[in-house]
């Protein structure tokens, strides 16, 4: 009896130790489930509007920001911070919007046009977020819409 309780925990603390490594090791199920939405986005996205430029890079943060999501022209990196984005559609239409600006942002000189404007009007009256809001959530309609 002493030899049948001694491999039942043996391999009881086996199976604990592998889960418990197994859960560490293992994506939390939102940042799946965004990465995905993401993903699908960005593809419907690149055929609606195929470009000879090189797609970015997506980062999904869950760090704090004072944004929804950004593009970064020097480096073509699109971030998205989970934090503040709520639900599913929010999700798709920040993403559409930050590939909006990916898509009219080509050079270094309207990199620099986005900034001078941004400082003479302002985020929320900025001549290009409003371009992107727009077409954002007009894309995000057609979109859900084709989806569902």
């Amino acid at each position: 009896m002493d030899t049948f309780f001694k491999w039942y925990f043996i391999i009881v603390g086996a199976l604990f130790i592998i889960s418990f490594f197994l859960k560490k090791l293992e994506c939390p199920k939102e940042d799946v489930l965004v990465e995905g939405i993401v993903d699908d986005v960005c593809s419907w996205f690149y055929s609606m509007y195929p470009l000879r430029k090189k797609s970015p890079r997506i980062v999904i943060s869950g760090e704090s920001s004072d944004y929804e999501g950004t593009y970064t022209f020097y480096n073509n990196t699109i971030t998205l911070f989970t934090k503040n984005v709520s639900n599913y559609e929010s999700i798709v239409e920040i993403t559409l919007h930050e590939l909006v600006h990916w898509r009219e942002i080509t050079s270094l000189s309207k990199d620099q046009l986005y900034d001078r404007q941004l400082k003479e009007y302002g985020y929320e009256k900025h001549p290009q977020e409003i371009w992107c809001r727009a077409v954002a959530a007009e894309l995000t309609k057609q979109y859900i819409k084709q989806k569902m």
